[in-house]
């Protein structure tokens, strides 16, 4: 990293759950059989990684799953410690947990706090109990708010995740459900679309039980709506699913749109460093065998050249509400020779998805509602 870049981040991989939840798309695993052998090879992983990162700074460490909450809290302790011995992290920084409302508890909030964990960020989803039974959820709206006391009670900065457009939610249950968490204290919301196309199950659901879901145009309403109602509350939009109180946005996460420098550690874990983008393989046994071995388990390594730099400045960039430079757009259209796409980029603006500000460019409300459509056009 060049002297004075802004700090790093790493993120770390925990794929271990109880159950699958209906919507999950993510790399996780039910057999806690393996998990001491895996804790393991983070060790090494980490060891490896330090190396590369030798002179770099820290400022941010997210442990995210699976379940990281799951991890006995002496596990986790020794790992953030590990983890804080091999990098040379900055005071104060940012080392957020993702947990279950079902796993937490008065005691376990106490042990996270005292093994290094300041934010944890914590899959509400719903505060309706049918919702939650409906893609298999194991915890209900009352663990979930005995969760969000014990974590504010211990002092920890609270993030909570709200599911748009869940089976059997209604709009009244989903306007609901934002005022409860809008009101409980925590510091930042993040509140994703259902992606029904990512989970077969889910997709096939809603083919034959389409009364079961909002329509598209409810919940485009209600998206719109949700910024209002945290508004309200004194949680500002800065990202597309993220609002956050003063201060108290995603560190972490924001280094990911700014592409700012992050090592990745864990199975199907990704990173951004030097100038070069890799994945680690997405199979268990793989990853263990790799680190068994002493090898980094890379299953991806490439360079990033100029133009996918510039295009994923805009891609990214576009995904926070204060835009990217109107220049950087204007350059990659006239760089590419599309016609059609300039043509649409002035479409997109007097349409009003895209606004303009003193030298920058940035989604309107009802434009990030489209950011999809858009923002593959950057490619």
């Amino acid at each position: 990293m060049n002297e004075g870049a802004a700090p790093a981040g790493i993120y770390v991989h925990l794929p271990y759950c109880r159950s699958r939840c209906g919507y999950c798309s993510f790399v996780v695993t039910t057999d806690p059989s393996s998990r001491t052998a895996y804790l393991q090879a983070l060790d090494t992983e980490a060891a490896l990684e330090a190396e590369e990162a030798s002179g770099a700074t820290f400022d941010s460490l997210y442990f995210g799953g699976g379940t990281p909450s799951l991890i006995p809290p002496a596990d986790l302790a020794r790992l953030s410690n590990r983890l804080r011995a091999l990098f040379d992290f900055e005071s104060g920084s940012e080392i957020t947990m993702e947990a279950n409302p079902d796993d937490v508890s008065g005691d376990l909030a106490r042990l996270w706090s005292e093994a290094g964990i300041n934010r944890v960020s914590l899959g509400v989803q719903s505060f309706a109990d049918r919702e939650l039974s409906a893609v298999g959820r194991r915890h209900d709206a009352a663990s979930a708010r005995r969760a969000l006391s014990a974590l504010l009670d211990a002092g920890l900065s609270v993030s909570g995740d709200l599911i748009l457009g869940l089976p059997e939610q209604t709009e009244e249950s989903f306007r609901a459900s934002a005022r409860e968490l809008a009101a409980s204290g925590v510091g930042h919301v993040s509140v994703y679309l259902l992606e029904t196309e990512k989970s077969k199950i889910i997709e096939e659901d809603r083919a034959l039980r389409p009364e079961r879901y909002l329509s598209d145009d409810a919940q485009a309403d209600l998206w719109l709506e949700l910024g209002e109602i945290l508004a309200r509350a004194g949680l500002h939009h800065y990202e597309i699913s993220n609002w956050a109180r003063s201060g108290a946005r995603a560190r972490h996460n924001e280094k990911y749109w700014r592409r700012v420098p992050t090592l990745g550690l864990g199975v199907s874990a990704h990173e951004l460093w030097s100038g070069r983008r890799r994945a680690n393989v997405s199979g268990l046994p793989a990853y263990l065998d790799a680190l068994a071995a002493g090898r980094r388990p890379t299953a991806l390594d490439r360079p990033i050249d100029a133009a996918e730099e510039a295009r994923e400045r805009i891609v990214l960039g576009l995904r926070l509400t204060d835009g990217v430079p109107e220049a950087e757009i204007e350059d990659w259209i006239s760089a590419e020779g599309d016609s059609r796409l300039a043509a649409d980029y002035a479409g997109w603006r007097e349409a009003g998805w895209l606004l303009s500000s003193p030298g920058r460019v940035r989604f309107s409300e009802r434009g990030f509602l489209v950011s999809n459509e858009i923002l593959c056009r950057f490619v």
